[in-house]
């Protein structure tokens, strides 16, 4: 929000301020306002003064150019070359001197064109930064006092803060809510906007009655707790006076009209959002205040065509919608050129309503971020009256009496009761009685003293975030300053550090060994849509297949941003798809992903899980120039990884079980190329390569896998205690089988049989080739095995060793016909 020092100067006095604003920007920061930028105008207009042309000849070596003589003071007169041809002897204009920098940083120097010296610049406003478009050089009235700074006499001799205001501090959303604080930090007086009606110098009040002229019903009072409004006749809508379109222009609002200039400032000026309606344009004479009418159509003053759901606020006639509460009004009731009749609206719209309308339709417009955070329900009739003689003296006409203001139930707030050892406890210093009462006061705050330190306050109905005790504590340490808060440790403080939680030193380790292996951690929001990823997941009973134990409900948001984040994700693989996919689509042609997060289950009303989860994605290969053609399915780098893990988590007993029937595995894998994970037994994850057919949906041209684990159950009883043996003095033989088997036989079962069956002596076995070709018949394919074998105690003999071989050859002929190759 920005805001002028010179606007904020009618308030409370920061005059001192505009040569120094850096020490009011630092005196707000630290009582939590924070001052994100701040622009000295008149520094953009250094050297830019007003000046009188003596006198105007022609370029003796220019047709196109004259040679001007221009006065900028009593005797100082320069000599400027320029190019426009608007000007003529004794005009005021425009002079940049040399030393000046204009937008755009176009410094001013002296200068010879055409072999003539000039010595500055006669400048149009585009020139000067204040208009897209000039017709030659700004020509200024004939009283426009001569040497005088340009930034003075345009009135850009401001100060503009860029003020960060939190959401609790909706107080602050205005240059008098402002200067209430500044006049609260800095203990000085605070002059409120006078108004004029009911006075002896008041502006043209008529007889006529508002009541008469428009009637008003309010029938959601619940969410329009105030409304007030009052008619306006005679006025004559135009250009806005130049003071008027000077001071919004100072803080980044363009002038539109008088009427709507002055509804925007007292918007600014006071915090309150106002809305101006033509009356000749409201059907019935009467305002009705309501609820939308579903899948109504509704056309804003920018020409956006809404849908309304019918739990937006609207402001109607009696036959159509004429603005949607608190936020933006409709093309057909807006004030144009011909419009001389008003009904002018100040009201206090629900927070919660304003933010549903502006989230359902992704609106944001002042009005609408003010109402969201909560304006002032007292100040509605006041800022209606301040705009109403605004628009009066600048739009002429008259004002109709008795204003509506309809307003059943009164916002009150309730007192809080504090006292002063409890600040200073809280704080850690002895808390000043007197200081906490000016605190209060200046707040705005209606203090009760019960007893010496022993306090009652009620709170002013603009401070919304004063609740509670705390935080009136809160507020007296913010402006008392934080820097007096004492810097000491706690007494009996236990200096030893805390031990790091068990369960993220597992997870760091889980992902510093994915990390290890290439693969890139992602971090993805845990909102989702529960339409896209019921759509992607299709059955949560074959995840459930796998050991992932999702809820058939999701986790819903109450009071979701939109509909692609109403729900709390019951699954990664869902989120690392997504990724995938705009990976692929941004260029990224292959990649390796990896995530550690919790997904949520809905358990009942009120209750619901979390559970920590492990997923793996990869997508097509890295370009190889050994091997330009990929050897094997991108889904056993992932089995690859996965066992890797297990094995650095001591994890040994493990299986990878193939899955072919489709109701057993995720609708998204494809079928024959997936399976489960079983550890000591129990099912805990799923493996296999996407769909290609969801590939092709989603444009994806290369093959990609996923995997999704159940951490929880993986990481029970870790970290595992470590058996140390000693090696054995004896040697090791090896042996190696290649075996000719069915290519649909699991390679993981073969190897299970194996060890089952060599007996003790059997130390591992493992696969190092697998070959399917021509050699062998269809249908077939070689698998090779190293088993090593040792004995602890004594030298094995090869007959031993032969035995054993034996054995194994016999068991896997006679289950499975496996003959050795």
């Amino acid at each position: 929000m920005k805001i002028s020092l010179k606007w904020l100067n009618d308030f409370v006095d920061v005059s001192e301020f505009i040569k120094k604003p850096a020490a009011l920007a630092d005196l707000l920061t630290k009582a939590g306002l924070e001052v994100e930028d701040i622009q000295n105008r008149s520094e953009s207009f250094r050297f830019v003064v007003v000046g009188m042309i003596l006198e105007k000849d022609r370029h003796p070596n220019a047709d196109k150019l004259s040679l001007c003589r221009v006065m900028t003071g009593e005797g100082v007169v320069h000599q400027i070359v320029c190019g426009a041809q608007n000007h003529k002897t004794n005009d005021r204009v425009v002079v940049a001197l040399p030393g000046a920098v204009l937008p755009g940083n176009f410094s001013i120097e002296r200068a010879v064109v055409r072999g003539i010296e000039s010595g500055g610049m006669l400048c149009s406003l585009k020139e000067l930064g204040l208009t897209e478009k000039s017709d030659g050089i700004e020509i200024l009235p004939e009283d426009a006092p001569i040497g005088r700074s340009f930034a003075e006499y345009r009135g850009l001799d401001d100060v503009i803060f860029e003020l960060k205001v939190t959401a609790n501090r909706a107080d602050c959303l205005s240059h008098f809510g402002l200067a209430r604080e500044i006049a609260c930090l800095l203990g000085r007086g605070l002059k409120k906007p006078q108004l004029k009606m009911g006075s002896a110098d008041a502006l043209k009040v008529s007889s006529l009655s508002s009541r008469n002229e428009m009637a008003l019903e309010v029938k959601n009072s619940d969410l329009c707790p105030r409304y007030t409004g009052r008619c306006l006749m005679g006025v004559k809508v135009g250009p806005s006076p130049d003071w008027l379109q000077k001071r919004l222009e100072s803080v980044g609002v363009n002038s539109i009209n008088n009427v709507v200039d002055c509804t925007n400032y007292v918007m600014i000026e006071l915090g309150q959002p106002l809305h101006a309606f033509d009356a000749e344009k409201i059907n019935g004479k009467k305002v009705i205040v309501e609820l939308a009418q579903p899948q109504e159509k509704f056309t804003t003053l920018d020409g956006t065509e809404l849908t309304l759901s019918g739990e937006e606020l609207m402001i109607r006639d009696t036959q159509r919608s004429l603005c949607v509460a608190g936020v933006i009004g409709g093309k057909n009731s807006g004030v144009t050129e011909t419009t001389t009749s008003l009904f002018l609206e100040s009201a206090y719209f629900s927070p919660m309503s304003v933010r549903k309308s502006l989230r359902a339709h992704g609106l944001n417009t002042d009005s609408g971020y003010r109402f969201a955070r909560g304006v002032d329900p007292e100040g509605s009739l006041f800022a209606l009256e301040r705009a109403t003689e605004m628009i009066l003296s600048v739009a002429g006409g008259e004002a109709l009496s008795e204003p509506y203001d309809v307003y059943p139930a009164r916002q009150s707030k309730e007192k809080v009761h504090l006292k002063l050892a409890t600040v200073s406890e809280r704080l850690g210093y002895a808390a000043e009685g007197s200081k906490f009462e000016a605190f209060m006061k200046g707040l705005g705050c209606e203090l009760e003293v019960l007893a010496d330190g022993d306090y009652r306050v009620t709170p002013p109905s603009y401070r919304f975030d004063l609740e509670l005790d705390m935080d009136l504590v809160e507020e007296y340490a913010r402006l008392n300053g934080y820097d007096q808060i004492p810097e000491r440790l706690p007494d009996n403080i236990d200096l030893a550090p805390s031990a790091h939680d068990l369960n993220y030193l597992l997870q760091r380790k889980t992902s510093e060994i994915f990390r290890g292996q290439g693969f890139s951690q992602a971090v993805h929001l845990a909102l989702v849509g529960a339409k896209s990823e019921l759509h992607f997941v299709k059955s949560d009973a074959n995840m459930n297949l796998a050991g992932l134990n999702l809820s058939e409900m999701p986790v819903k948001i109450l009071n979701p941003l939109n509909e692609e984040q109403n729900c709390l994700r019951k699954t990664l693989s869902y989120g690392l798809f997504r990724n995938l996919c705009g990976n692929f689509h941004q260029g990224n042609e292959n990649g390796r992903l990896f995530e550690i997060g919790k997904t949520f289950s809905f358990e009942g009303p009120e209750s619901y899980k979390e559970h920590w989860r492990l997923g793996l994605s990869a997508w097509g290969y890295p370009w190889n120039f050994w091997q330009p053609e990929p050897k094997n399915p991108i889904v056993f780098e992932l089995k690859a990884a996965m066992e890797t893990w297990l094995k650095t988590f001591h994890i040994f007993d493990y299986e990878w079980v193939p899955v072919q029937n489709r109701g057993e595995i995720p609708n998204f894998l494809h079928r024959g190329q997936a399976a489960h994970l079983m550890v000591e037994g129990q099912k805990v994850g799923f493996i296999g390569t996407l769909h290609p057919v969801l590939l092709e949906e989603e444009k994806v041209r290369v093959s990609a896998a996923l995997a999704e684990m159940n951490l929880d159950l993986l990481l029970k009883g870790q970290p595992r205690g470590l058996r140390v043996e000693t090696p054995s003095r004896f040697p090791s033989i090896q042996r190696d089988l290649a075996l000719v088997m069915q290519k649909t036989l699991p390679v993981g079962s073969v190897r299970r049989e194996i060890r089952d069956v060599a007996g003790e002596f059997l130390r591992s076995v493992g696969v190092f080739d697998v070959y399917e070709g021509e050699k062998l018949e269809g249908g077939l394919k070689s698998v090779t095995f190293q088993l090593l074998y040792q004995d602890k105690k004594d030298t094995l003999r090869d007959e031993m060793v032969n035995a054993s071989i034996e054995k194994v050859l016999q068991h896997l002929k006679a289950q499975h016909q496996i003959t050795v190759r």
